[in-house]
Parts: C-alpha cells; structure tokens; sequence
C-alpha cells in the first residue's frame, strides 16, 4: 500500500489526478485506479529500484520522477482535437498531455528565477518578503509586525516565506496554497481575476518585473527584437510567433512615446529603490522595458506547464 500511495501522488504532481483520484484514501471505499497495471508496476519500480537493480536504489523518489517525465505519457502534446474533447474531456485517460498552472510558491521562484533575483540558499530561517500595503490589518492581533527581510532573504524561494495563520502571505494564497492548520494532499487550482492583478501589482511581482527589464536591456542584444525573443524565452521557454511579437514591440512603443516627457513616471516603475538608480541607462527606455516585462510575467504560458 505505501509504494502505491506514493508513486499515486506523484503521478498527480505531473497530470493533476493520481492513477487513484483520491490521495487521501486508497481503501476500499476509494476511487478505482484508473490504470491498476501502471499503478502496481511503478509501486514495485518504487519499491525494488528496478529488476536487477543494488539495494541502495529503492525506495528512490528521484528515478519515480525521471521515469515520469521521459515517459511517452508526460512528453505528448498538451493540444486537444475536438474528437478528444468529446471522448474524454477530462483526460481522463492520458490522451494527452496535461496543462496545469504551477503551485503557489513556483509561481513566484519563476519570477524570481527569470529575473535574476532568486537566492538560492537552502535551509534557515523563515524570511519575510514584502506583502501589500494594509495586508496586516485583518489579522486577529491589532498589532501584528511584519519586519520585510532586506537584501538576499528578500528574494529567497516560496517555500521559506514565513506562514502567519492569521494572515497568511498574499501572494501565495491567491494561488491556492493552503494553509497551514491541516494536512493538505491534493490543491485545488481557481482561477481569477485578482490572480492576474496579483502577477502585475504585488510588490515583489513589480521588482522581478524591473530586474527582467535591467536583464533583458543588459543581456538581450542591441535591438529591441533580439531583447523582447531574450526576454520572452526566459519567461516562456521558447521564442514568441509573429503575431505575439507584433503585439509586444507595439506596446513597447506605446510606452516609450507614454513615458516621452514623464521622468517622474519612469523613475517609478524602472527602479524599486529611489536611492540607488540604475546608471548609464536612460530610465525612459527603462519604464517601457520593464511595462513589457510585467507583461511577460503575466503570460499564462510563464506560470503553467507547458
């Protein structure tokens, strides 16, 4: 049973559903796995590290994981035919493969990642990010602190921002993370306007979306489109088509002519720091760079599995 209910879970981090719909219980009252055979051999797989395979390879969740994604199952297309739809319009049974947005805390290691902010120190302390403006105050203490980690600790991964039970982290809870008073085997996956919002306006969201901006101007090449396919593969995985190229020089365009006249404006969106601003680099050309980017960061295909 407990290879069974592993394996099962970490089929579900891959398709969404386990090869049994219900992680939480495998008994007989549970959900028939939708693939008995497949479930049974990768328990074994699990279990015994592979037929002929030295002791020290069972039991490894490592080789489980590496033989789901080389799979034909998980490396298909995610496209859908009509006829597909109509067959089996959940996937029920694997025609294809899945789309799904990533968890809570990856979705802001992308951004962090992408950006060049990310530290990537493992362990230590809890570490507090920056949360919205007023967040605090529907917390059940009148006088709750939230002491915003400076430096490094700033940009650490999801899994290391500090879970007040009261207030649980903005940015993370709009996503689906759950919190913290229960056990939670499965996530369940909203969507909702305050989500895109949240990827253009929360505060650690805006820095990552100026630090791209610094990359791609630094990193990119000399001309905007070899900065925007930089930009755009970082955030993406691949080079956008010509339509969506199209679209992104416009508003890079756009907000070059909007900025035309308004330092103020664009010392504010260009740089999270009025005291340290970035030199030799013309902070108009900037506050478009870094509108385009929060674009970017805003793309379904940033934040879901291909």
């Amino acid at each position: 049973l407990l290879p069974r209910v592993i394996v099962s879970r970490l089929w579900q981090q891959y398709f969404g559903e386990g090869l049994v719909r219900t992680p939480e219980d495998l008994g007989t009252r549970s959900d028939a796995p939708s693939h008995p055979e497949l479930l049974d051999w990768l328990a074994v797989e699990f279990r015994d590290g592979g037929e002929g395979a030295p002791a020290e390879q069972a039991w490894r969740r490592k080789r489980i994981h590496r033989l789901i994604v080389t799979s034909a199952t998980y490396r298909q297309s995610s496209r859908i035919t009509p006829e597909a739809r109509e067959a089996d319009p959940t996937n029920r049974w694997l025609g294809r493969a899945p789309r799904l947005r990533v968890e809570a805390e990856v979705i802001r290691d992308i951004a962090l990642a992408t950006s060049g902010l990310l530290n990537p120190k493992v362990g230590g302390p809890s570490v507090f990010p920056p949360i919205p403006e007023g967040a605090l105050a529907v917390s059940f203490r009148s006088r709750s602190v939230w002491p915003t980690s400076e430096g490094p600790d700033r940009y650490r991964r999801g899994i290391y921002t500090f879970w007040k039970r009261s207030v649980p982290y903005p940015a993370l809870s709009v996503f689906d993370a759950p919190n913290a008073d229960v056990a939670c085997t499965r996530r369940a996956r909203s969507n909702s306007p305050l989500q895109a919002l949240t990827l253009l306006n929360d505060p650690i969201f805006m820095e990552t979306a100026q630090a791209l901006a610094l990359r791609v101007w630094h990193e990119g090449g000399k001309s905007d489109r070899e900065k925007l396919h930089f930009g755009f593969r970082l955030c993406t995985g691949r080079l956008p088509d010509a339509f969506e190229e199209e679209r992104l020089l416009g508003l890079l365009m756009r907000q070059r002519t909007r900025f035309v006249g308004e330092t103020a404006a664009a010392v504010y969106v260009s740089s999270p720091d009025l005291q340290k601003l970035p030199t030799g680099i013309d902070l108009h050309q900037l506050a478009a760079w870094t509108i385009v980017s929060r674009t970017l960061l805003n793309l379904d295909e940033t934040i879901h599995r291909p």
